[in-house]
Parts: C-alpha cells; structure tokens; sequence
C-alpha cells in the first residue's frame, strides 16, 4: 500500500477538525434537552406564539422574496460587463452587512421619524414593531442570498434552448415560463426551502427594527435570548427545537436539489 502524501494528510486532518468543529457543538446542544422538554415547550402559550410567528412571518416574506428575487436573479444573469459587477455589489452590501447595521439602517429608513416614516405615517401605516416589520427584516436579509443562489442556476441554463425558443416565435415572457423555470424548477423548489431556513433563524436586523415584543413581534431567536437571561435550559431546549426544525428544511432542501451538473 502506498504511503498517503502529505498534502493528502494535511486535506484530511482539515476535514477532521472542520468536522468537529461544526458536530461538536450541534451534538452538544441535541444532548442538552429531552425529548419531554422539547414536548413541554410546545404547550406554553408564549412558545407557541413565538413559533407561530416565525413561521408565519417567513411565510408571508417567501412569496415576496420570489416576486422580487426571481426577476432580478433572471435580469442579472442576462447582464454582463461593467453593469453586472455594479448591481452585484449592489447586491451584496446587505450580504456583508452586520446584522445589526442592518436593523439600524431600515428603523432609519421606515422608523417613525425615519427617511419614509413620516411619508408613511400620512398614509396611517406604521411599520417599526410590527409584524410587517419582521416580514420587511426578512426581505432585506434573505433577498439578496436568494438572488445570489438563484443566479448561479439562471447562469447554469444552456442559453440554446432559450435561442430556440425564440427564433420559434415565443415571447421572451413565454420562454422564461416555459423553457427556464421549468429547467430550475428543482433548485427553485430547494431555494425556497433554504430561504424559510434563512428566515426562521434571524436575530439581529429583528430585534432593532422590530423590537422583542411578545406575542407581537417575538420570534423563536429572540425567545431563546429572551429565555436565556432567566432560565439557560429553557433556552438550550429552544435552541434545540429551532435546530432541528433547520435540520429538517436542510434535508428537504438536498432531497429536492438537482443532482451536479443538472438542473432540471
């Protein structure tokens, strides 16, 4: 048997400590709650809410992500040079930002005396503390990696097909219905999926913008914060509960992803 080379070694001891970088603490964590604990959380009124927030403020944001997202993934993939490098910078500062930044920066935008506020006020809509306002974290959050993810498979698409469907006299609208979604409709399904698992674990950009409030604006993240101040093991079951629920859209999100190399 041949001897492993070094840089083989040096890949593998890599691998070894990234995994257990990455297991031992989720296998902590698993360890740190019994299955009645998390059964106990789900009869407390204000656990239920907060998980009732965090998913329907996910579920809400989903299909604005996609009205938002999906065009602009499409109309970027379609650009190139100077112009593409411009928009994915645009693109990309709210991906980079700290998340707190981003809590500041949208109350000053959308808060009571922010940027659109007042302009909003008149209209009676206030947005700040709001469940809108969770909705609008999400959005300014999750859009920008669904659009990165989605423009990797508008980029993978053999643009032939969409040639051919011209030249056959489709409009360019019949030929993105027809010919492209249909071609990503796989990883579409996965990057939704991935983007209500983005959305369930916001902290930061919450808690600024929309405030901790219960029962109102507190979701299953600012309940473990919350938790954690007066009783750690109700936090660690918390943290627990919303592990394994990213674990289970983790699983459907690689049960509906294209095999490499397709996306079909």
């Amino acid at each position: 048997m041949k001897r492993p080379r070094p840089f083989t070694l040096l890949l593998a001891g890599a691998g070894l400590l990234l995994g257990g970088l990455i297991l031992l603490p989720i296998l902590a964590l698993l360890l740190s709650s019994r299955p009645a604990t998390l059964l106990s959380l789900l009869q407390s009124r204000e656990i239920l809410l907060a998980l009732w927030i965090t998913l329907l403020s996910a579920v809400i944001a989903l299909p604005l992500i996609f009205a938002l997202g999906l065009p602009s993934a499409y109309g970027l993939s379609r650009c190139s040079g100077r112009l593409r490098r411009s928009l994915e910078i645009l693109l990309e500062l709210p991906m980079v930002m700290p998340p707190v930044v981003a809590g500041l920066a949208l109350l000053l935008a959308f808060g009571r005396r922010g940027l659109f506020g007042e302009l909003l006020a008149d209209f009676g809509v206030r947005i700040p503390f709001t469940l809108s306002a969770v909705v609008l974290a999400i959005l300014f959050v999750v859009t920008p990696f669904f659009v990165r993810r989605c423009l990797v498979l508008f980029d993978g698409i053999d643009r032939r097909l969409e040639e051919a469907s011209l030249l056959l006299g489709a409009s360019q609208l019949q030929t993105f219905w027809y010919v492209t979604l249909p071609v990503v409709r796989r990883g579409l399904f996965a990057e939704a999926i991935m983007a209500l698992a983005q959305s369930i674990g916001l902290f930061g950009v919450i808690i600024l913008f929309a405030g901790n409030l219960p029962g109102r604006t507190q979701t299953l993240s600012l309940a473990i914060y919350s938790a954690f101040e007066s009783d750690p093991f109700q936090a660690f079951a918390l943290g627990t509960l919303l592990l394994l629920i990213s674990l289970l859209l983790l699983a459907a999100v690689h049960l509906l992803a294209p095999p490499e190399g397709q996306h079909g």
